[in-house]
């Protein structure tokens, strides 16, 4: 990792001080904004390498005992699911930060926008980038449908509250936000059990698809082929230091972006929706598109996709039960965040339907995010 990534991150630091110093509100927001994205970027990277010293680990073991070296082992899949469940931090601490002042439009357009962003601007930047690099790209059909399964299932936990207001009344909503919140936490759960213990009935292996968390792992081992290692315990150290630096940097962006928007005219729904997700989401982004140029498509649709479910499954529920501690979060979204997370959800079935992609289809999905995008600008929406 190039050493201004690393100076980059210092804006964190920078907009810490300047948050507890009394300056500029706008400058506040900017310089932590700015921040965040290296310092993302780092932690992904602090993630993959330790993800990567598991992995090497389990593969060491495997050839002393003889057996056949394989990346997708236990230990692989845990370095998997740390590099996916990091790679969210950012939104997970903005979310919670939002929550504890009030800032409820805020907290529901974070997560709403980052299941958007992974599953179209990301993975839409990878195929256009991977697609004009090396023309049409391969990708096995069945992941990925298995992938646009789970999303649709996460997305839909999202859906239904709303859909049960605008077909009713809100009398109840909260409680099935939380039921709903709850039943995704588990199927979480047992999405781990059986993608990383094996806890898969029948016959282990036969006929098995990849799951994300494999994916993710395999994306980690094509992502230390071609940069030198970092030793584990330096890992981890950078790892706890940019998460403690990314949680006050995030608590700088909630102090300030209510000054932040006012001074410039952006709705906080149009900052939450757009410009945090594209803040926090910088290593899947980076990861993604290095993995379609190398041709690694597989891997680059499991960082793509399994950041959005990682969000949906893992992420949104979380936050919607810690909110009952202060300001209870339900998952009633607006009309315009469920018809673009519901074609997001389509559009992404029928990319994954044929196991090809190309250029063109990258660039529908990005110009499908723009579009988005530039709806959420003239959305209206207060913090509270």
């Amino acid at each position: 990792m190039r050493r201004f990534w690393w100076l980059l991150a210092g804006f964190c630091l920078v907009g810490v001080i300047g948050d507890h110093a009394g300056w500029s509100r706008a400058l506040v927001f900017v310089l932590s904004g700015c921040g965040t994205i290296p310092a993302a970027a780092i932690l992904g990277r602090a993630t993959e390498e330790i993800a990567l010293g598991i992995s090497s680990r389990e593969l060491r073991r495997q050839r002393a005992l003889g057996e056949t070296a394989a990346p997708t082992t236990v230990g692989a899949k845990v370095g998997g699911l740390l590099n996916a469940t990091f790679g969210n931090i950012p939104e997970l601490f903005i979310g919670l930060l939002a929550l504890h002042q009030g800032y409820i439009t805020l907290a529901k357009a974070t997560i709403a926008g980052s299941v958007i962003g992974n599953a179209a601007f990301v993975l839409g930047l990878a195929l256009f980038t991977g697609g004009l690099r090396n023309g049409a790209q391969r990708f096995d059909a069945k992941e990925a449908g298995h992938h646009a399964v789970l999303m649709a299932l996460a997305v839909s936990a999202l859906v239904l509250p709303s859909l049960f207001v605008a077909s009713t009344h809100s009398h109840g909503v909260l409680q099935i936000s939380v039921v709903a919140a709850g039943l995704l936490l588990a199927i979480y759960v047992a999405y781990l059990l059986f993608s990383i213990f094996g806890l898969q009935g029948g016959r282990a292996g036969t006929g098995r698809r990849t799951t994300f968390i494999e994916e993710e792992a395999e994306a980690v081992g094509e992502l230390g082929d071609v940069t030198k290692a970092w030793p584990v315990k330096w890992s981890c150290v950078v790892l706890l230091v940019v998460t403690v630096l990314v949680f006050f940097a995030s608590e700088a962006l909630i102090d300030t972006v209510g000054p932040f928007t006012r001074s410039l005219g952006w709705s906080p729904f149009f900052v939450g929706i757009v410009v945090v997700p594209v803040l926090g989401n910088m290593a899947e982004q980076s990861s993604a598109v290095f993995l379609a140029m190398r041709n690694k498509m597989n891997a680059s649709l499991g960082v793509a996709s399994g950041s959005s479910i990682q969000v949906a499954v893992f992420v949104a529920p979380l936050l919607v039960l810690a909110s009952l501690a202060g300001h209870p979060l339900s998952l009633v979204f607006n009309p315009i965040e469920i018809a673009v997370l519901a074609l997001v959800v389509v559009i992404f079935f029928f990319v994954s339907q044929d196991g090809e992609s190309n250029w063109l289809e990258g660039l529908q999905l990005v110009a499908l995010y723009a579009m988005a995008a530039t709806v959420f600008y003239f959305v209206p929406g207060r913090l509270r």
